[in-house]
């Protein structure tokens, strides 16, 4: 995946804080603003290869509530079907070989039906993923599908490529509230990561982490690995992209971070200075991200990657000083 620059993080909060102030004072001098009740309609994103190349990116498709996935798509774009009704293209690019069709909604992947018992709990999750005929999408939800190589691998369990989403319009109809947790919820770091959420009108709590549970709220943990590990759908990551969807694994000393390619190996492994940036969800619970670094200088290079521009189109993402990189990473040459 390609790599790209961050902005400081007092330069970030600036940008951001003129363009949400000015859309506010644009609203009061003109007397009139977007009503709850007025659609915004909903957003589409199409990309191949792990969000490497753009195919669609509608923001003003108009849904019905509840609606089929599919119905909206074929709204926004020329979407070929298969025999037994699978995705088989959309606008031209098509599925073939190792490449398929993967969709999430507000960066989660849904799921259906009960927990398998006799499993790993920790590896536990629904057991029936939703396809675009049967999943819902509501106004204001974003949906990308992705032409992904590789998706006997593992398929994330939620991606961070369309936030502020989840943590903006929940998923399947219903928002939750939106905790961040820390090591120390006082912190500079904690603060920034909670000040981003408020900038984009979430608001948000903060607590320590793993000191209390609610299963109706989303969590971002946030802090060095080796605290946020505590957290049992962050420490997915440390069972690799076959059992949590993450192409980044981290040591349970938090020293380092094994940086995967499309096909599950190790292509380099990252050390002092990395942050990290990912989504999962623990069993059938709500999404739950991770902030996290093998340092303070990598968690913090993180909280400078946290906002919508740097994430857009990514799965995940690992950052080293002012470089992101998306994850999964670009095969070594020759592989």
């Amino acid at each position: 995946m390609p790599t790209s620059p961050v902005r400081s993080l007092s330069a970030r909060h600036i940008a951001l804080r003129w363009l949400v102030g000015g859309v506010i004072a644009s609203g009061l001098l003109t007397g009139c603003g977007q009503s709850d009740d007025e659609p915004q309609g909903a957003r589409i994103l199409v990309t191949t290869d792990q969000g490497t190349t753009s195919v669609l990116d509608r923001s003003d498709v108009q849904v019905e509530e509840g609606e089929p996935v599919l119905a909206a798509l074929q709204r926004a774009a020329d979407v070929t079907l298969g025999a037994d009704g699978t995705i088989e293209s959309i606008d031209g690019a098509a599925a073939s070989g190792d490449r398929d069709w993967a969709f999430w909604v507000n960066g989660v992947e849904i799921r259906n039906g009960g927990l398998k018992a006799g499993q790993d709990i920790n590896l536990q999750q629904r057991p029936i993923v939703e396809t675009p005929q049967t999943a819902q999408i509501h106004d204001g939800d974003t949906v990308w599908f992705d032409l992904r190589s590789d998706p006997d691998v593992g398929s994330p369990r939620g991606v961070v490529g369309t936030f502020p989403e989840p943590f903006l319009h929940g998923f399947e109809g219903q928002r939750w509230p939106v905790r961040v947790e820390c090591a120390e919820p006082r912190s500079t770091e904690c603060r920034a990561v909670r000040d981003v959420l408020v900038d984009y009108g979430i608001p948000a709590v903060s607590n320590r982490l793993r000191t209390s549970y609610n299963p109706e709220s989303t969590r971002i943990s946030v802090g060095l690995w080796t605290d946020v590990r505590e957290d049992p759908a962050a420490q997915l990551a440390e069972r690799g992209p076959q059992a949590s969807g993450i192409y980044a694994v981290p040591t349970a000393n938090g020293r380092e971070i094994a940086l995967l390619d499309a096909a599950g190996k190790t292509v380099e492994t990252a050390g002092p200075g990395t942050g990290l940036i990912f989504a999962s969800r623990y069993r059938d619970e709500t999404p739950s991200w991770a902030v996290t670094g093998t340092d303070m200088a990598g968690l913090r290079a993180a909280i400078e990657a946290w906002n919508a521009d740097v994430l857009s189109r990514h799965y995940a993402v690992v950052v080293r000083g002012q470089q992101v990189t998306g994850l999964p990473v670009a095969p070594r040459p020759g592989r």
